[in-house]
């Protein structure tokens, strides 16, 4: 929650428009796996909904957000007259941001705000004059004179389609129950991002849970950096997504998911995102990503066992320790482990890390483009491997480790398969017919940040109290034992 400011403090009760980069074209949206399987046909997951800006609207009712805007669109807002414009970024989109901020000085806003990740870049202070880091709810609403004690969770939606065609399956419900991550990954900007944690309310959090299950949103994604880093906060979470009957995704680390495997495929864990990032331990060590491949092992060897789930796997290449030969070598060792589906990303290194400091002092980065800053560009002199010669690795990787007959056919037959056979004829009403029509129906941008059945707790002025009752219950119920733990401060509070 570190802040960089060089201008003066907004008044009392501003207009503050905070927004994303703005689209080029009208599908100018970023495609999770667009960018990982290149044939057709395939299914595409699309953002549409920026969760960082939901966090702060849900928070702050007093700003307002904009997300992901047309030029024309953004140019039309900045005309009703604002005392500060913020932008939310990735580093591959700080080109596009500083179009965006240079006219909204012309349009004379006078405090320029920026955060995400790609405030981490030493271009963002010089074009604007408050830099945010982290979780900011707080520092924001300080500007309308206001706190921000524990932190109230928004609704997320991003569609789920089948393309070409862009044909409706269903919408992924979004959920983030805690910040930060305690490993020191060489190439991850999240421990310099995210030094403050403030606690996300959960009562929040079921309120959003019960909201999706209510408007027929079955797959919720857990968005953390690091799942099951706290076990209390997580036994509950998986208790609510049981009681709600909601499937869900996690990203975390297999040393977590392999110790709580059992439990959380009872509580309906069925997909798992896993950093895999090599299976070279040469390579791993490099990086101090703190893992060995005897884990890898007995994480695929675990999974297996349970039919209807799914793993995906992110890995990368362009390791200053590997050449061309031996990241082709490393590239079949990650094939035959027997991961459903991999996202290949080539070694980027980002500003503020150790990476950074590494690449730049030892090899040089000879690329300046930001829109090159998407993992899918070697940016730095690789010792061993040229920029075309990588973008073939990449190519060539994607096209081994992600065939559309694997990922799409033989595996996605194995998950219905066994649905089939545990539901019957009820998996074909609610995932092949009722999901979809709902699905048609809905819009991930005009979703209601928060939720309808959501309590307004922010006039309540006692004390911080523990997880209500009705929520206690609930967990209590789910698996038929007692739960282990009582959250607490679960409370909200804006004074």
């Amino acid at each position: 929650m570190n802040q960089f400011n060089k201008g003066k403090q907004p008044t009392t009760n501003p207009r503050i428009l905070l927004c994303t980069t703005y689209r080029r074209f009208p599908n100018d949206y970023l495609e999770y796996i667009g960018g990982n399987v290149y044939t057709l046909p395939r299914v595409a997951l699309t953002r549409k909904a920026a969760p960082g800006l939901r966090f702060l609207k849900r928070n702050i009712p007093g700003l307002e957000i904009l997300e992901f805007p047309t030029w024309e669109e953004y140019l039309d807002k900045l005309k009703e007259g604002w005392d500060v414009v913020g932008f939310s970024l990735f580093q591959n989109q700080i080109a596009e941001i500083m179009q965006m901020a240079d006219e909204a000085r012309k349009q004379g806003v006078k405090e320029l705000w920026a955060g995400g990740y790609g405030a981490l870049d030493s271009a963002i202070p010089k074009i604007v004059d408050r830099v945010f880091l982290g979780a900011s709810e707080d520092l924001i609403a300080q500007a309308f004179g206001k706190r921000v004690e524990d932190i109230l969770h928004p609704t997320i939606s991003w569609p789920m389609t089948f393309l070409p065609g862009n044909i409706p399956h269903f919408h992924m419900g979004f959920i983030y129950t805690q910040h930060g991550c305690p490993y020191k990954c060489t190439f991850c900007q999240t421990p310099v991002f995210t030094k403050a944690k403030p606690s996300i309310n959960m009562d929040s959090i079921e309120e959003v849970l019960a909201y999706y299950a209510k408007i027929g949103i079955s797959d919720v994604f857990i968005i953390d950096e690091l799942f099951g880093l706290n076990p209390k906060r997580a036994d509950i979470i998986t208790r609510l997504l049981a009681k709600y009957k909601l499937r869900w995704w996690s990203q975390s680390r297999m040393a977590l998911f392999l110790h709580n495997l059992d439990v959380w495929y009872e509580r309906g864990l069925r997909f798992l995102v896993i950093g895999v990032e090599s299976m070279s331990q040469k390579a791993l060590d490099g990086v101090h990503k703190s893992q060995t491949l005897d884990v890898t092992k007995e994480f695929v060897r675990r999974v297996s066992e349970k039919p209807d789930m799914y793993t995906l796997a992110t890995y990368m290449i362009g390791y200053q320790n590997l050449n061309l030969q031996e990241t082709i070598e490393d590239i079949g060792r990650l094939k035959r482990i027997g991961f459903d589906a991999h996202q290949v990303n080539i070694i980027t290194p980002f500003p503020q890390t150790v990476l950074w400091d590494e690449l730049e002092s030892k090899y040089g980065i000879f690329d300046k483009v930001y829109r090159h800053y998407d993992a899918k560009h070697l940016v730095w002199n690789h010792p061993h491997i040229s920029p075309k010669a990588m973008n073939y690795l990449l190519r060539t990787a994607l096209a081994v480790l992600n065939d559309p007959k694997i990922i799409y056919g033989k595996n996605f037959l194995r998950l219905i398969k066994e649905r089939f056979r545990r539901h019957g004829f009820g998996f074909i009403w609610k995932d092949l017919i009722k999901t979809p029509i709902l699905s048609a129906f809905t819009n991930e941008r005009k979703m209601p940040i928060t939720p309808p059945n959501a309590k307004d707790k922010r006039e309540d002025k006692s004390s911080p109290k523990s997880l209500s009752k009705d929520t206690l219950a609930a967990v209590q119920s789910v698996d038929g034992g007692k739960p282990k733990i009582t959250a607490a401060s679960s409370k909200t509070k804006i004074s």
